[in-house]
């Protein structure tokens, strides 16, 4: 099942259907030592800029029944592995010298499989795992700490993505192409070009600039009281309660970045984000955790302003775990939470979590049913959902029931001082939400 992120731009529908259409069949890589582009077609989809609107609401696919969003919503998860893979790889070979924190250790794991052969691995890796290796993947561009990754564009068997490098807010000299299998999403080639496109990357520039700055500790930049690389709508947005920063989505300033374009418009481009590395290997310790793999953020940016319009911090919904009812059911509230939460910014929190209910019936019953803020029982957006601590999901038959507490803050207080209390049944196989009742 697709995973739709918190975002306020769907992916294009024309990159979506163009990738839907690409043949399954691969190729292996490069294995004479030389990256290459893997064989790509003068025939290139780029994004449709009318495919998508700024206000438009999250992909919902997962919620999907007929064969045509089935195919929508296979296209889309191809799509997301694809940017991951590409990201994991890059992010593992950040060379910038971190300013304040330890420097990434690369993960062979995580390398081995992102690549579709040792061969391509070598090519495009080069060998090692040490630090600061001068690789062929970074095209002679010596030092960098920020990726920033264009639309996936398809190419008959295969698909190409577009890469530009940063070291601070300055831009790499060349744009790579990266070549990777649209079925499996692994790597089997890349080539050094030229200048990177400004077309490739609609609406970087703000990105660059702040968090550029940050992985710098650009001073001027984050004591800038004005945030002049935001909208004034997000510059006066703050969340109803946080642990870590709204604007880098971590607890301390980070010192990489990396950002993967997932949709345009004439008005808007929208991102997948994350403030350092991006794995792609699950954690079986975690399951049910609330970011699982790829990026666990998005943002959008105002290109008629060049400003950043939106940041979503956790913006993935959890991993179904059959292990872990409640906290699942946890995460997943608290996942429409920070949708709700962002409703001013053009999210809209109904369409981020109708697809994990039973049916649409089921969602229309409780969302009428469930307060003044629907499906939390509360009378006002609470900073945090959790399963009532000391209970246990109950299960009779098909359905489980887990108790639910909010509360104004990130964390759970003293008894008595929660927003609301509810309950909220599952399906016991599927674990979609099949009511929710609030206490009396």
């Amino acid at each position: 099942m697709m995973r739709s992120r918190i975002a306020t731009a769907a992916v294009a529908a024309s990159l979506v259907a163009s990738l839907a259409a690409c043949s399954s069949s691969t190729s292996k890589g490069a294995t004479d030592g030389t990256p290459t582009a893997g064989g790509t077609s003068a025939s290139v989809t780029a994004p449709s800029t009318a495919a998508s609107t700024a206000s438009e609401a999250p992909s919902t696919a997962a919620g999907a029944s007929d064969s045509s969003d089935a195919a929508d919503s296979a296209a889309a998860a191809r799509l997301e592995t694809m940017r991951d893979k590409v990201a994991a790889v890059f992010g593992q070979g950040f060379t910038a010298p971190a300013p304040h924190l330890s420097q990434v250790t690369p993960d062979s794991k995580e390398l081995a499989a992102d690549f579709d052969s040792p061969a391509t691995m070598k090519a495009v890796w080069g060998t090692g795992t040490a630090v600061g290796l001068k690789r062929p993947m970074n095209c002679g561009i010596a030092k960098y700490d920020g990726v920033a990754i264009g639309a996936v564009r398809a190419s008959g068997s295969t698909a190409t993505v577009p890469v530009t490098l940063y070291e601070g807010a300055k831009a790499g000299a060349a744009e790579i192409t990266v070549t990777v299998d649209p079925a499996s999403g692994v790597i089997k080639g890349l080539k050094c070009g030229g200048a990177p496109e400004a077309a490739d990357f609609p609406g970087i520039a703000p990105i660059a600039a702040y968090y550029g700055a940050t992985a710098s500790l650009n001073q001027s930049v984050l004591n800038d009281k004005t945030k002049s690389y935001f909208t004034p709508a997000f510059a006066a947005w703050s969340p109803v309660a946080m642990n870590y920063n709204a604007l880098t989505c971590t607890q301390d300033v980070p010192d990489s970045w990396i950002v993967a374009l997932t949709g345009t418009t004439s008005a808007s481009s929208a991102w997948n984000f994350e403030p350092g590395p991006v794995t792609t290997l699950a954690d079986p310790a975690n399951p049910s955790g609330t970011s699982g793999t790829g990026f666990t953020a998005s943002m959008a940016v105002d290109l008629g302003s060049a400003k950043i319009s939106r940041i979503t911090c956790q913006a993935n919904p959890p991993v179904a775990d059959p292990a872990q009812p409640g906290q699942y059911a946890a995460n997943l509230l608290d996942y429409y939470r920070r949708a709700a939460e962002q409703a001013s910014l053009g999210v809209d929190p109904k369409a981020a979590i109708q697809p994990y209910f039973v049916s649409d019936a089921a969602f229309t019953a409780a969302w009428g049913n469930s307060g003044a803020v629907p499906l939390l029982c509360a009378k006002t957006l609470p900073g945090s959902v959790q399963q009532t601590e000391d209970t246990t999901p109950t299960t009779s038959g098909s359905q489980t029931t887990v108790s639910m507490a909010t509360w104004p803050d990130w964390h759970p207080g003293n008894p008595g001082q929660e927003l609301s209390t509810f309950t909220v049944t599952l399906d016991t196989k599927t674990l979609k939400i099949s009511s929710v009742t609030c206490a009396k």
